[in-house]
């Protein structure tokens, strides 16, 4: 897209996948109030949707694990922990996945959306130590930053200019989890790990999923 012109709307996956998020965090915020479906109805959700990192330890172990072990490296990016945790996350999915969306796709947008997610719960699996679940977009987000960042890289490459851009999103996004890890209670509430793997499978994704696609960040 030639600078200055207005950006598209988000298509139609990207809204789809929002209306997803908010009719499972409406459903549970009811659940939570005891309005309908139950005060458990969170934690039941979370047991089938949310990943698992003793699941992971135990498949590691050798053990059997459940089939939704293996679709919640996708579905726990589909789930939150708190409105409020779904209005920081909604937010930018919007503005970033829609423009990904226009760019990609609705297929490889998919493909970017899963991948990420699942690269974000593996390497949660595999640095992260609890026996909480890991829900949230974030692991996904974090991969549209990586594939943002992986076009800049080759058109800076090809074409010269200045990095300061590249390097000063990476080191923002750096910070943003570093002061949400100290601000969070407890810390544990901020799975930067996830970040890390959304963030590194995305850049991967960018020379795949964007053949031929180079240009500025817009963030």
């Amino acid at each position: 897209m030639a600078p200055g012109r207005p950006l598209p709307p988000p298509p139609p996956v990207i809204w789809a996948i929002a209306l997803i998020f908010i009719a499972f965090e409406l459903a549970f915020q009811m659940g939570d109030a005891g309005v309908m479906f139950g005060e458990g109805l969170r934690l039941e959700v979370y047991y089938i949707g949310a990943f698992w990192d003793l699941y992971f330890e135990a498949w590691r172990e050798g053990q059997a694990v459940p089939l939704e072990f293996w679709t919640s490296f996708v579905t726990h990016g589909l789930l939150h922990g708190s409105m409020v945790h779904l209005v920081m996350n909604g937010v930018i999915f919007l503005a970033l996945g829609g423009m990904l969306a226009n760019v990609l796709g609705t297929v490889r947008f998919l493909v970017l959306f899963a991948v990420t997610a699942a690269a974000g719960g593996l390497v949660f699996a595999l640095i992260a130590d609890t026996r909480g679940p890991l829900v949230g977009a974030s692991g996904a987000i974090f991969g549209f930053f990586g594939i943002l960042k992986a076009w800049e890289c080759r058109y800076l490459l090809r074409h010269g200019g200045s990095w300061r851009r590249f390097w000063g999103t990476i080191i923002g996004l750096i910070a943003i989890n570093v002061v949400l890890f100290y601000v969070l209670p407890g810390g544990g509430q901020l799975a930067w790990e996830a970040h890390l793997g959304g963030f590194i499978a995305g850049f991967a994704l960018g020379p795949v999923l964007g053949r031929g696609i180079s240009g500025p960040s817009p963030v």
